[in-house]
């Protein structure tokens, strides 16, 4: 995907807008389509939105997460890799079968090379490149290419429900089920990590800082992707939930200060992996 943003946006463009029917034409039939769903944790409500211009309007989602509208975790749609990465903070990934799907206004996400399964995370919801936070996501076809563009969009079928005709005047309002990869672990589970360093704490990976967890052995949750943090060569983009030393509870800590483990790892003291946030 060759992708700009003034050709992501182009309002030259503006196609009559129809609103979700069930009387689906030949075209819509298309095969081998995935088993999407919406790219978010299991239970998320989300609302589904487009606009006059966004080109083609009916076909293009921006999504909000109710109930957290920054820093929400981005999950893949469906198996696949992730072949590309452009401006704004988006990535496309290929799931086979001609078909790829595209994550957008990410604040972070994972490196092209990434195999994914469905419901595994792949970025963090942001505002890159535009002044909402939100996840822009598309569904395109595109057999016999190993690359898709604008051009490849199709009307999305999301949860087995569709193919879905967007209309700006009607937001859809969805609950996902994005449930794969088995029950996620408990958040009140407890993982005693050691941390080089006192850490500030953010109230959202990357966001503002809202305390400190002290130096020493300490007790997380869960980790996220995030933005990245480090210095020289030492790196990491997983953030930790965790109750802070100085500040309040369920707030986020950089696994850069991990004592042990090496760049984007995130693992307690006996070497278990840290699960991932619900």
């Amino acid at each position: 995907m060759i992708f700009s943003y003034t050709k992501l946006f182009n309002l030259s463009v503006i196609i009559p807008i129809l609103s979700l029917v069930s009387n689906v034409s030949a075209a819509d039939n298309l095969p081998n389509r995935p088993d999407f769903r919406l790219p978010f944790a299991c239970g998320s409500v989300i609302e589904i939105k487009t606009y006059v211009g966004h080109n083609p309007d009916d076909k293009k989602m921006d999504m909000y997460r109710q109930g957290m509208p920054t820093g929400s975790p981005i999950l893949a749609a469906a198996d696949g890799y992730v072949h590309q990465e452009f401006y704004p903070g988006g990535i496309e990934i290929r799931h086979g079968n001609g078909w790829f799907t595209t994550y957008m206004h990410m604040s972070s996400h994972v490196p092209v090379g990434t195999t994914v399964k469905r419901g595994q995370q792949i970025g963090i919801m942001g505002n890159v490149g535009s002044p909402n936070y939100h996840l822009h996501h598309e569904q395109l076809y595109a057999p016999g290419l190993t690359d898709a563009d604008n051009q490849h969009i199709v009307n999305p079928l999301i949860q087995g429900e569709g193919p879905i005709y967007l209309n700006p005047n009607n937001p859809l309002t969805r609950t996902s089920t994005n449930c794969s990869g088995g029950t996620t672990p408990p958040t009140t589970n407890k993982y005693w990590v050691d941390t080089f360093a006192n850490a500030s704490g953010y109230n959202t990976p990357g966001g503002s800082v809202t305390g400190t967890l002290n130096a020493g052995t300490n007790y997380v949750y869960c980790k996220v992707w995030g933005p990245q943090v480090g210095s020289g060569t030492s790196f990491n983009h997983w953030w930790l939930k965790t109750d802070l030393d100085v500040g309040p509870a369920n707030q986020w800590v950089s696994a850069y200060y991990l004592a042990r483990w090496g760049n984007d790892e995130a693992k307690d003291n006996n070497g278990v992996v840290i699960p991932n946030c619900p």
